[in-house]
């Protein structure tokens, strides 16, 4: 019996492969981000590697990471300038807001109004890159793209606001989420990003 759990196609073996994957696609995703201008290629891999790894049970998911990355990193270049420069608006507008509403000058209603727009915010933010990771775009045809994919998907680009906006701050607050949140966001995220792309995939072949 424990031979059989040892077998490679086991449940055992196949779960520790699993949670292996999840970590190292996490670290060459914090490593992709070091450059900072390589950050969009590195969501664009992340989220390529992880969907088809998990949900397509492909192999190899390391080196689908390094393909996609190599793929894109120059075409994300000006995307990561664009999609950071919004994330960090964004932010900051929401601290402001915050602030207005714990020191009374806001109420709390009009707070949560402001709050979900900023979480929808998220989701059209976090569809770029892989959105960048699926189609050819020229930099038009991507914010195209991806507006016209969210605004058509509203509950799911809001889901995907959601999930991000809690992953982005559990990483930021603690340091062991990195290790393996962004895979596990990436492959949640990927339950509300692959019914936007699938009509589009079925055109396509």
């Amino acid at each position: 019996m424990f031979k059989n759990l040892l077998r490679p196609d086991s449940p055992l073996m196949i779960t520790i492969s699993q949670l292996t994957d999840c970590i190292f696609l996490s670290l060459f995703w914090i490593l992709g981000c070091f450059p900072v201008v390589t950050i969009g290629a590195s969501f664009a891999a992340l989220y390529d590697s992880t969907f088809r790894g998990f949900r397509k049970q492909e192999k190899n998911s390391w080196q689908r990471f390094l393909k996609t990355f190599r793929g894109s990193w120059k075409q994300g270049i000006v995307p990561t300038v664009l999609v950071g420069a919004g994330f960090w608006g964004l932010l900051k507008v929401m601290i402001a807001l915050w602030n207005m509403a714990a020191l009374g000058h806001m109420s709390m209603m009009i707070f949560s109004g402001c709050a979900l727009i900023g979480v929808l915010a998220v989701g059209i933010l976090s569809l770029v890159f892989p959105v960048l990771s699926r189609f050819e775009n020229t930099l038009g045809g991507l914010v195209k793209n991806t507006v016209f994919l969210a605004m058509a998907n509203l509950p799911r680009t809001l889901g995907l606001g959601l999930i991000n906006t809690v992953a982005g701050f559990l990483c930021l607050r603690f340091i062991v989420p990195m290790f393996f949140l962004p895979s596990l966001a990436a492959l949640i995220g990927s339950l509300m990003i692959e019914p936007m792309f699938k009509p589009f995939m079925e055109e396509a072949a």
